[in-house]
């Protein structure tokens, strides 16, 4: 489709807005916009009889009886889907298994392909023999009478070195246990820079007075035996910290019994020889613990730190502002692109197997039982509640890595070492220029961009405030069921609310420079963002002892560090599953069978991009020789060739 033709007519893909549907649940909670995964009037259908069924068992209006019979039939149905997914695995050399035609919940073609399910399958079998040898070796361990911590840690062993006789590495970061014997400082600190969740540090700025000031009790010693002022500091902009207010004040019944996550400050200066951490406080108004204190509380302190970064992550940072902010891009571009117009043709290859992957969220993260609910410290409903507030509090504009540099001020003359950083640094401009290139060819000045009705039907179903919105853009019950019913299974809506599905976004695009940068933002986030924070889970989160996703001891009953970590088989559970959401691997960005371009022009602006990151590729290998032999760890995370082209995992 070109220029010419996107200003002569408007005829949106209304074939595609009534596959491509809202969830109308989401506009209670105000949380991200998702999929309505039932397809077709017979999938709506069953959505209300199960719908029905949960009301009348939550209401008590259902005796014990019938209660026990439906719960059986739930779980027959449970283990029927959980059966199929393990059958398109294992067969998933069979065309027809991944052709479609056995698809029942995602829009066609939305589901995952051969080439993706036999990686899957590949990754899925050495997981499985990493789990046994891991559980047979803590249950010989157990036998001889070991505590609970000799097992785990011959579990673990079992399970890595089991990986390594597959050809897969042991988690990185159990290599500095292994020679340090602890979380060292310098490991700690690094681990804000280069670790899982490089999201969080920031400078500390005027605007963090009162804290200092709260804070300011005399020199405080750094692990060196130097002697900071933390004012004098802060003026020099060497002092940087990391919070977790999402986390805050999080109540008894919000926490599963026995397990704890709070929400810690933590501060660090930059000394001459990299980040040093200087205090950390569990609680607003609390105690202040520092290197020079006793070593035993120090050592509890930071596990702390870890348990709230890890949470933070994977809610927010991972699932949130990776998985689903991209999910309402990938519903709007079918439902207001037609294939053939080039915004269409540039971010659609970029959520590929998006949909497949988010539809796997509730039962295998956020469902009954799943991980979320037995790994972590939060009850489900806590941890839904954090990642709908995460989602309302960042606006669109944070998502762009320079916009993010600045509003942390990190940037290189105030913090000159930060992998993270600096190697997405690289990924975002070339993504830039790609994207510039590409979107000139269509929309030579701001005008063509004003008057593309596609493009801007587009942005007003992501940014216009939804009580301006159609409600047939949400799934609804078809006419003939009752409004009484309907209203009782969620699909009767009545009134919308007034922010928009994603906060900030812009109701109409009126520049090209606009139209590039948002571009640029979703090209970024479903590739460089989501590895950074994806693919580094195995190597901080697969070795327990370095970040458990739950505390099991509170900051104010006396514990040991062995008794703050999860039990051997919830221990297991976390490896296991950082393994799995690590390795699983497909597609690279920038790849030419991934997007499909025919026209010349576009053929060499893809060309250039791919030369572009063969160069950052030689760039980033020469930045971590240097790294190894600083800190012993490198920074792979944003090497180009180990970026998937989309959020497929």
């Amino acid at each position: 489709m070109n220029q010419g033709e996107m200003m002569t007519f408007h005829n949106p893909p209304t074939e595609q807005q009534g596959i491509y549907r809202y969830d109308p649940t989401s506009i209670k909670t105000g949380g991200p916009a998702r999929i309505f995964s039932q397809v077709g009037e017979d999938g709506i259908l069953r959505y209300i009889v199960e719908k029905m069924r949960e009301n009348l068992v939550d209401k008590g209006h259902v005796s014990e009886p019938l209660r026990q019979m439906l719960a059986g039939i739930e779980e027959i149905g449970k283990s029927i889907k959980q059966g199929w997914g393990k059958v398109t695995t294992l067969l998933a050399d069979w065309e027809f298994i991944n052709s479609g035609w056995l698809n029942f919940d995602l829009p066609p073609g939305e589901q995952y392909n051969t080439s993706y399910a036999v990686g899957r399958r590949a990754i899925v079998e050495i997981m499985v023999a990493a789990r046994d040898a891991g559980s047979e070796a803590a249950s010989t361990a157990a036998k001889a009478g070991c505590s609970q911590r000799e097992q785990s840690d011959r579990q673990r062993q079992g399970f890595f070195q089991e990986i390594e006789d597959k050809g897969k590495q042991r988690a990185r970061v159990s290599l500095i246990y292994e020679r340090e014997g602890s979380l060292t400082d310098r490991a700690f600190a690094n681990q804000r820079l280069a670790g899982a969740n490089p999201m969080m540090l920031r400078r500390v700025l005027k605007s963090d007075g009162t804290l200092l000031q709260s804070w300011s009790n005399g020199l405080y010693p750094l692990a060196t035996g130097a002697r900071i002022d933390l004012l004098e500091e802060a003026a020099s902009d060497r002092l940087f910290m990391v919070e977790y207010p999402l986390l805050e004040n999080l109540t008894a019944t919000e926490l599963q019994g026995g397990r704890y996550v709070g929400s810690p400050k933590a501060l660090f200066y930059r000394s001459q020889s990299g980040l040093e951490p200087v205090l950390i406080q569990l609680e607003s108004g609390g105690k202040l613990l520092t290197p020079g204190g006793a070593a035993d509380d120090w050592m509890r302190a930071k596990l702390y730190v870890q348990v709230a970064d890890i949470t933070h992550q994977e809610l927010s940072e991972h699932l949130c502002y990776t998985h689903l902010i991209m999910e309402a891009f990938a519903i709007a571009t079918p439902r207001q692109l037609p294939d053939n117009h080039p915004l269409y043709r540039l971010l659609h290859p970029h959520f590929q197997f998006l949909l497949a992957i988010n539809g796997r969220v509730e039962p295998v993260l956020l469902g009954e039982d799943a991980a979320i609910g037995k790994l972590m410290a939060q009850t489900r409903d806590t941890s839904v509640d954090i990642i709908n507030r995460a989602y309302r509090k960042r606006p669109f504009e944070d998502y762009s890595l320079p916009n993010d540099i600045k509003r942390r001020g990190i940037e290189p003359e105030f913090l000159p070492q930060f992998p993270y950083r600096d190697d997405a640094q690289l990924l975002w401009e070339a993504i830039a220029r790609y994207a510039t290139a590409y979107l000139q060819r269509y929309y030579p000045s701001d005008q063509a961009v004003q008057q593309d009705p596609y493009l801007q039907a587009w942005a007003a179903e992501l940014g216009a405030p939804l009580d301006s919105r159609p409600l047939t853009e949400f799934a609804q019950a078809p006419s003939w069921i009752p409004s009484e019913l309907a209203a009782e299974v969620g699909l009767s809506i009545e009134s919308l609310p007034h922010h928009p599905r994603v906060p900030n976004f812009p109701e109409k695009i009126t520049r090209l420079k606009e139209l590039i940068d948002i571009a640029t933002q979703i090209i970024f986030t479903s590739g460089p963002q989501h590895a950074a924070v994806n693919f580094s889970q195995f190597d901080y989160m697969g070795y327990v002892p370095n970040m458990p996703l739950a505390a099991y001891a509170r900051p104010d009953v006396a514990a040991s560090l062995d008794q703050m970590l999860p039990p051997p088989d919830n221990d297991l559970d976390q490896t296991r599953l950082t393994f799995i959401l690590s390795e699983i691997r497909w597609g690279r960005l920038g790849s030419s069978d991934l997007i499909n371009f025919v026209d010349g022009g576009d053929l060499k602006i893809l060309a250039q991009f791919q030369a572009d990151l063969q160069e950052i590729e030689s760039q980033i290998q020469t930045r971590n020789q240097q790294r190894r032999e600083e800190t012993g760890l490198d920074y792979p995370y944003l090497l180009p060739s180990q970026i998937p082209n989309s959020i497929n995992i």
